[in-house]
C-alpha cells in the first residue's frame, strides 16, 4: 500500500514499502529521501534529487522531468503498479513531449494554483485519482470545480493501491 500524507505549504511525503521520501518540502527530510522542484547544485547528500533525469532507490523507479530548460523539476514514480506524478508549482504549460514523459499516470498530485493550467494538465494526462494541495496565491476551490469536484474536504493522507484505483471514473483528493 502506498500512503501519500500531507505536509505544510504543498509537499506531501510518501511511503511505499520500504521507500520513503518527500516531494516539495521547505526543510530536508533527515531519513529518507527528498525530491526537490528545483535543481540544486550546494547539495552533496545523494538522497536529494533535483535534476532531470532517471533514478532508482528503494524499489522506486522515478523520472525527474524539468521544464523551462530544467529550471523546474516534477516526478514520476512507479512502486507496486501504481504510477505517481508531482508536478512542482507554479503548474506550467506541459508539451506533448513532455506529457508522454509522464507516461501512464495512476495518481496525478499537482498545485492548486492555477485552475486552468491544472484542468489542462489533468484532461492530458487523464489519471484515474487526482490529489490537489493548497498552496500560497492560489485557487483551490477553482482548481477542484475545474477537475469535477464540486465540494472541498481535505483529507490528511491518501492511501492507494493498484486494486483500488478507480476504473471508470476519476477522483479528486485535497490533500491539506
Amino acid at each position: 500500500m502506498i500512503v501519500i500524507s500531507s505536509l505544510k505549504n504543498g509537499a506531501c511525503t510518501v511511503e511505499a514499502g520500504n521507500a520513503k521520501f518527500a516531494v516539495f518540502p521547505d526543510a530536508l527530510v533527515k531519513d529518507g529521501w527528498t525530491l526537490l522542484p528545483h535543481p540544486e547544485e550546494e547539495f552533496t547528500n545523494p538522497k536529494i534529487v533535483s535534476w532531470p533525469g532517471e533514478y532508482d532507490f528503494s524499489g522506486i523507479a522515478m523520472r525527474a522531468i524539468g521544464q523551462e530548460q530544467g529550471k523546474q523539476v516534477s516526478f514520476v514514480c512507479t512502486s507496486e503498479s501504481v504510477c505517481m506524478a508531482f508536478i512542482g508549482s507554479p503548474v506550467l504549460d506541459w508539451t506533448d513531449a513532455e506529457v508522454e514523459k509522464l507516461g501512464d499516470v495512476d495518481v496525478l498530485v499537482v498545485a492548486a494554483d492555477q485552475p486552468k493550467k491544472v484542468q489542462d494538465l489533468v484532461e492530458s494526462v487523464d489519471p484515474r485519482i487526482v490529489v490537489l494541495f493548497d498552496v500560497e496565491k492560489g485557487d483551490l476551490a477553482g482548481t477542484a470545480k475545474a477537475c469535477g469536484q464540486q465540494k472541498v474536504e481535505s483529507v490528511k493522507e491518501l492511501k492507494v493501491k493498484a486494486s483500488s484505483l478507480p476504473q471508470d471514473t476519476r477522483e479528486v483528493v485535497v490533500l491539506g
